[in-house]
């Protein structure tokens, strides 16, 4: 056969008719093309984390760096490519966080990464930080806040692969300030991949202000991207975005989806194949139809590598089109039932043992203890909000210490102190200076407790820089208990109508009202400080090796009785939380389970699973312990301003005496403020359990921050 070709060949070139039929020439086979998505790693590296994912046949153990490449080199194929939809490396497992995130890059370079977008957490510090992962710079002191050596010996090199994001714009030039798209070859043909980042990030807690970029809606910058991508001839096109929503199904399935990156599929221009999510933690494998009607795949792949997403495309060879018809889609639980990857197993032990080796490393010596407390001035607080001040630079800083691990969350024996000891005193939030009235600044003082008819009191503080003084009176009504007079700034008293730069933590001004400090989001001219409270903490740390504990007294509290207060609803006598118990038909995780509803805490609350999306209604059910005479139930919403997600606008309120048979004794309607709400009974009713089912709520989830059972009068 080889030699009749070669005569053929040869007659051909000689001008001799080889024969007198034409043959048709062999249609070439379509190109494959797999696209391998990974979403939301978050640094979560180790095969230690317990992570679990419900799967077909019970809950599953997953993840783990090591098994993930395992599966990645169990699926690849030819032409595959690796694109992440962002989150990879910005999170907080310690041992990830405390080598500035370079562990991850390490492990995802050793992937074989092709292609990132910039998510929100990729501005946790801001958008040189982001830069510096991609070239390997360095920031602060080598060796203790960057560019440490990765498991080979070598300094950190950043990525091998680059950033992308196609809304994220110069609000001066509106040109992207990342690539918005990457070109890659498919065998003889091209594919486009565009970036698209998270629209919210400057609402993002780490991420506050996103830069001072402009981030452009979803549609508009991948329209505009893939017309450029078709104007150079590339007709194969793949969107990766830092947004998603949720389903009601397992990992794989498709079930009554909803969210922003559904309603983006639906409107995005048909020239664009595939959509890949991400930052909503949600696993789901769809096919959308474009606006001409054509399914094409959206795939969200779970987060801190639990889940491997898969979408497979055959290119038309003559044309570059997807051929739509051909294109296959599945998301990959990533099990346990395989051998990890040697090679990232070691990387992955390298660094664990590196971060148990500098947790034993001396920092400084401390002369006393510094301790802390949530409700009281603490020697913690008062070295946390000096720094914060200098860092910063504002008039004074008030710094919320009820926060936990984001801003404070505990103190410091004498002694010699560790860096692991030092590691968890101060969080990662990023230390922000904003304009306020001296009259709001009264107002933030005084949100330091709220009253019990809100349907969870508190008794909070904020820490004060040394030049910040004032005195409060615990005789007096909440709300009245700080005389303007006694509150001195470098000995001078409060000015109601001066205007002060305040430095706090980020998360006061985007959800001061969920933390029960909404006068922290009546401000103006916001600055963040460059770096993150925990790093200065640590430095200060680091450069004292003397350290003297911060002396107390900048708050004064008079004691007193306060007058008692009705509410807002009038006179109400609340059956104590503790003589109750709480169960849910669903939750979020363990952090949001039925209990966080009747804890006392506004900063905590119960919430309906999201992953997978348990749809309304859920309900949750009050065992009050013996049949009781009950007046009314009083539900506090989610309180965090910004997020509506899980407060219930339509309910239901049932009670029963043992149990099993529930009787509706209430319905209607709330509004979506943050409000406490209440339900009353009718006149003499009498049960032992008090079910509140969400018939409607925000993005169709439940939630309650606190729910109260009022007892009826004399009962």
């Amino acid at each position: 056969m080889a030699t009749k070709t070669r005569i053929s060949s040869v007659l051909a070139l000689l001008g001799l008719v080889v024969g007198t039929t034409a043959l048709p020439a062999e249609a070439a086979a379509p190109i494959p093309v797999q696209i391998l998505s990974l979403t939301d790693l978050h640094g979560y590296l180790s095969e230690t984390e317990n992570l679990t994912i419900a799967g077909p046949a019970g809950t599953q153990q997953v993840g783990g760096a090591g098994y993930l490449k395992a599966h990645l080199d169990r699926l690849r194929k030819p032409n595959s490519f690796l694109i992440g939809s962002g989150d990879q490396f910005s999170g907080w497992p310690d041992y990830t966080q405390a080598f500035a995130n370079e562990p991850t890059i390490e492990v995802l370079n050793a992937f074989g990464m092709d292609f990132d977008v910039a998510g929100n957490h990729e501005f946790d510090r801001e958008f040189p930080f982001l830069r510096r992962m991609t070239t390997g710079a360095c920031y602060g002191k080598p060796g203790f806040d960057s560019c440490f050596k990765d498991s080979t010996g070598r300094n950190f090199h950043g990525t091998d692969y680059a950033y992308h994001a196609a809304n994220i714009v110069d609000p001066r030039t509106k040109r992207p300030v990342l690539p918005p798209y990457w070109i890659a070859k498919a065998g003889s043909q091209r594919i486009g991949f565009i970036g698209l980042g998270f629209p919210g990030t400057p609402t993002e807690t780490l991420s506050i202000e996103g830069s001072g970029f402009e981030f452009q809606g979803l549609v508009d910058a991948a329209n505009r991207a893939a017309a450029e991508l078709k104007a150079q001839g590339v007709n194969a096109i793949v969107v990766s975005m830092h947004e998603g929503g949720q389903q009601g199904g397992l990992y794989d399935e498709c079930k009554n989806p909803t969210g922003p990156i559904f309603d983006a599929a639906r409107a995005m221009s048909p020239d664009i194949d595939v959509i890949l999510g991400g930052h909503w933690h949600t696993a789901f494998n769809c096919m959308i139809p474009d606006p001409n009607g054509v399914p094409r795949p959206v795939l969200e792949a779970s987060n801190h590598g639990r889940v491997l997403g898969e979408v497979n495309l055959e290119l038309d060879p003559a044309t570059s089109d997807v051929i739509r018809s051909k294109t296959t889609a599945a998301n990959h639980a990533v099990t346990k039932d395989v051998t990890p990857d040697p090679g990232i197993q070691k990387i992955v032990k390298y660094w664990m043992d590196k971060w148990t080796a500098r947790q034993q490393e001396p920092l400084t010596k401390l002369d006393r203890d510094l301790d802390f407390a949530r409700t009281a001035e603490s020697r913690t607080g008062n070295l946390v909000a000096d720094l914060y001040k200098a860092e910063a630079d504002g008039d004074f800083a008030l710094v919320p210490a009820d926060l936990g691990i984001d801003v404070i969350a505990a103190g410091l024996e004498a002694g010699t102190v560790t860096y692991g000891e030092a590691w968890p005193v101060a969080g990662i939030s990023p230390i922000t200076t904003l304009s306020m009235k001296g009259s709001t600044v009264e107002a933030v003082l005084e949100q330091q407790w709220i009253p019990p008819a809100y349907g969870c009191s508190r008794l909070s503080t904020l820490a004060t820089s040394a030049n910040f003084r004032y005195t409060y009176d615990l005789g007096r009504p909440v709300g009245d208990r700080v005389d303007p007079a006694k509150v001195l700034i470098n000995g001078k008293p409060l000015q109601l109508d001066r205007t002060y730069r305040v430095t706090t933590s980020a998360a006061m001004p985007l959800h001061g009202t969920q933390y029960g400090y909404p006068g922290f989001q009546q401000y103006s001219a916001l600055d963040r400080a460059p770096r993150m409270g925990q790093e200065v903490f640590l430095n200060y740390l680091r450069t004292h090796p003397l350290l003297k504990a911060p002396d107390l007294g900048r708050v004064t509290a008079i004691p007193g009785t306060p007058p008692p207060a009705d509410g807002p609803f009038g006179p109400l006598t609340l059956l104590p939380q503790n003589e109750m118990t709480a169960t849910a038909t669903s939750q979020g995780s363990a952090a949001y389970s039925a209990s966080a509803a009747i804890d006392g805490s506004c900063t905590t609350m119960w919430h309906s699973n999201w992953s997978p999306h348990a749809p309304l209604p859920q309900y949750i059910t009050l065992d009050l312990k013996t049949p009781r005479a009950i007046e009314a139930l009083v539900y506090t919403p989610r309180q965090d301003a910004d997020v509506p997600n899980g407060r219930i606008s339509s309910y239901d309120v049932q009670t029963s005496t043992d149990g099993t048979t529930f009787t509706s004794v209430t319905k209607g309607s709330w509004d979506g403020t943050v409000d406490a709400k209440i339900a009353r009974f009718p006149a003499g009713t009498t049960a032992r359990y008090v079910r509140l089912v969400g018939l409607a709520g925000g993005a169709d989830y439940a939630a309650a921050t606190e729910l109260n059972i009022a007892l009826a009068p004399a009962s």
